[in-house]
């Protein structure tokens, strides 16, 4: 039996009962896991939870305090039921800008002009307002037929320079937000049907908008957590600390001491940087290969241009193609799609198989 006391380092001063709970959980915690529990956010959640519950001695009790136990130490799945909680997947993150958030939130009003407009004034208000294209209506009132580009409008009136919007130029202004990336890898613009006609435009320059940037956002987040979850399985027994180098480690440790200054409950491991976890990974070549990153050199240049464009999102930069593109920007944001859709999948099966293996174990013990 570990005694709790001794693994908490000899802090004391607990009363009988609480000993007996926190003790009495870490009991119950082995023999649905089969192993002592080594993390100190663990550790410090069974001492909060024996607070709460040491006049509980119902073992049915006791075992709920457990599996809500892990689900704090296991951000996404508990071992014990092999619950997901609800916001971790990728296809939740999507369906929140698929169903909520549309093209609508980035339009711009399309600005048109009759088709018998003199074509060089019409290209000097285009100039003033900096627009490169504009739709094209028959009579100031009427519809949109077409669009003209500025720098076509050289001479005689805009109906001469006029080119036909046909579906490939267009969307609906329902397309969800999340879609709306890969569109613009090969487009610069898409006009917007709002209702039955022509009414908006969006440019890859309104891709740097706030809706796009959330989503963009809690991509990488995603992306981030779920190197922080490989990292652990990676490395059991917080292995991969003979991995980083001494200023790196440190950098973790401190900011996990400022962390527990500040009473909050977090591991070593979530003290470690995006570029820590990144090289971790990046060096195991099984979760490389399970999470089908391809090859080393081309899985560390896609993490460093996630990480590159995290950083321009965190620090608000008004251009996210900052040294790169937007078909550059496009391609990684793809590529972690796909990452995290994969890795959404092997945490799943895993959460799945631990959950059996507990429930045997628990069938055996009865």
């Amino acid at each position: 039996m570990v005694k709790v006391g001794t693994w908490r380092g000899q802090e004391g001063g607990c009363r009988c009962a609480l000993f007996n709970v926190a003790n009495r959980i870490l009991t119950h915690f082995q023999r649905q896991t089969g192993r002592w529990p080594t993390n100190s956010r663990f550790s410090d959640c069974v001492w909060l939870f024996a607070e709460r519950v040491q006049t509980v001695y119902d073992l049915t009790e006791i075992d709920n305090c457990v599996a809500t136990l892990y689900m704090g130490y296991q951000l996404w799945t508990s071992p014990v039921t092999g619950y997901r909680r609800t916001g971790t997947r990728l296809r939740e993150l999507r369906s929140l800008f698929e169903s909520g958030i549309t093209a609508r939130a980035i339009l711009e009003p399309l600005l048109s002009c009759p088709s018998g407009a003199n074509a060089i004034e019409f290209a000097k208000i285009l100039h003033d307002r900096d627009f490169d294209v504009a739709g094209v209506q028959e009579d100031p009132q009427g519809h949109v037929i077409g669009f003209i580009f500025r720098d076509s409008l050289q001479d005689g009136i805009v109906r001469n320079h006029l080119n036909k919007m046909t579906a490939e130029h267009l969307i609906s202004d329902a397309t969800p937000l999340a879609s709306l990336l890969s569109i613009f890898k090969t487009k610069e613009h898409v006009f917007v049907l709002v209702g039955q006609h022509v009414g908006g435009i969006i440019t890859r320059a309104d891709l740097n908008k706030p809706p796009v940037r959330v989503y963009l956002f809690g991509l990488i987040s995603l992306l981030d957590m779920h190197l922080t979850y490989w990292v652990k399985d990676a490395y059991p027994n917080d292995d991969w600390k003979e991995k980083l180098s001494d200023r790196r480690l440190k950098n973790a440790e401190k900011l996990l001491a400022d962390r527990q200054s500040r009473k909050q409950q977090t591991d070593l491991v979530d003290c470690l940087q995006f570029c820590d976890k990144r090289d971790l990974l990046l060096a195991h070549e099984n979760v490389r290969n399970s999470l089908r990153l391809g090859e080393k050199n081309t899985a560390e240049k896609r993490l460093v241009q996630a990480e590159k464009l995290r950083d321009l999102l965190a620090h608000s930069q008004q251009d996210l193609t900052e040294g790169s593109s937007w078909v550059g920007v496009i391609e990684v944001v793809e590529w972690i799609e796909t990452v995290v859709h994969t890795s959404d999948d092997l945490v799943e099966k895993n959460a799945t198989k631990s959950a059996g293996d507990n429930q045997n174990r628990m069938r055996k013990s009865a």
